[in-house]
């Protein structure tokens, strides 16, 4: 692997013409699909940046987003497809990491080369761009579904994350996430939306960016989608991040895309469960457990009347831990 980073910077210095990296032997590393069920933290890697992508399964997120779209010039296009064909298809692929392909938008030049020439990588996921109708997730659910017969793959194993950032895709938001059982995550790409609007970026944090955030985090949960908090641009301010996060969080966000490794580890902290309320969580289940086995419909738990919905909170949280539900 390191020949192939040493072929690609001579590359991108004009040292090397682009069809020496074509040559590059290919050998599928080990695939398993994504189980793990946090997504706290979607850190952004762009798919020229060899010095992030060499150190990208080193970092502690738990969605690694390698990006073709806006994070790679024009000029570079053609290069970060190929490069990171070869730097995914000669890796292992484990089932604690989620590794998704960002692609262009469907209705761009660059979408059916970025499909086409990344769908042998097998990554975990696909991430479409610029959403703006239910029919753009069909067009790739199809598309995946004809790759996996062709190639004897069970059906369903490469899922759809979403980037929700056009007044389009906000308007028919419920559509779109019902478009395909594949879409198992959508990103709010509010700093786009704001702008394809025509308003300036301050308004992101006023009362029309808090009724956007809530509508998108309603109509994901209702659907079991996990809504993905926007990216915050100031990499470093940590504590503006930390801040906007744990709001967030109160919303009902899931995680949070990431422009840093440092925004990682306070996105980990911010969206994983507090100890005591795993705790909690345990007590409810195996409580209303005995309850049921019992023929009792309801238990009292520290003064608090516990019925199912309540029930079905606590197995969610131990279930996002990865923790048993049964007690």
């Amino acid at each position: 692997m390191e020949e192939l980073f040493e072929i690609g910077e001579k590359v991108l210095n004009g040292e090397l013409p682009l069809e020496a990296l074509e040559g590059y032997p290919e050998v599928l590393g080990e695939r398993e699909e994504f189980e793990a069920p946090l997504r706290r933290s979607a850190l952004m890697v762009s798919a020229d940046r060899l010095k992030h992508l060499k150190k990208a399964f080193m970092r502690e997120a738990d969605v690694i987003n390698f990006n073709l779209e806006d994070g790679v010039s024009e000029k570079n296009k053609e290069f970060a497809r190929l490069f990171l064909r070869k730097f995914l298809v000669n890796s292992d692929l484990k089932s604690d990491k989620e590794v998704v392909i960002r692609v262009n938008p469907i209705d761009s030049p660059f979408f059916y080369q970025d499909l086409t020439y990344l769908l042998p990588v097998l990554p975990h996921a696909f991430r479409l761009s610029k959403v703006k109708t239910p029919e753009d997730v069909a067009a790739l659910d199809k598309l995946l579904t004809s790759f996996e017969k062709s190639r004897g793959i069970e059906e369903g194993f490469i899922k759809i994350h979403l980037s929700i950032e056009t007044p389009e895709a906000l308007n028919s938001l419920n559509s779109i996430l019902k478009a395909s059982e594949r879409v198992k995550a959508a990103y709010l790409g509010i700093l786009d939306l704001f702008a394809s609007l025509g308003l300036p970026q301050s308004k992101e944090a006023g009362a029309l960016g808090n009724y956007i955030r809530e509508k998108f985090v309603f109509e994901c949960r209702s659907l079991g989608v996990h809504p993905i908090a926007p990216a915050y641009q100031n990499y470093q301010d940590l504590d503006g991040f930390k801040e906007e996060a744990l709001k967030e969080k109160e919303l009902g966000f899931k995680g949070k895309m990431c422009i840093s490794v440092k925004q990682v580890e306070v996105a980990n902290e911010v969206f994983s469960p507090l100890p005591e309320e795993v705790e909690r969580a345990k007590k409810i289940v195996k409580l209303y457990q005995e309850a049921e086995r019992k023929g009792k419909g309801g238990i009292t738990y520290q003064g608090e009347f516990i019925d199912q919905p309540i029930y079905k909170g606590a197995l969610s949280l131990l279930r996002q831990v990865g923790l048993n539900e049964s007690f």
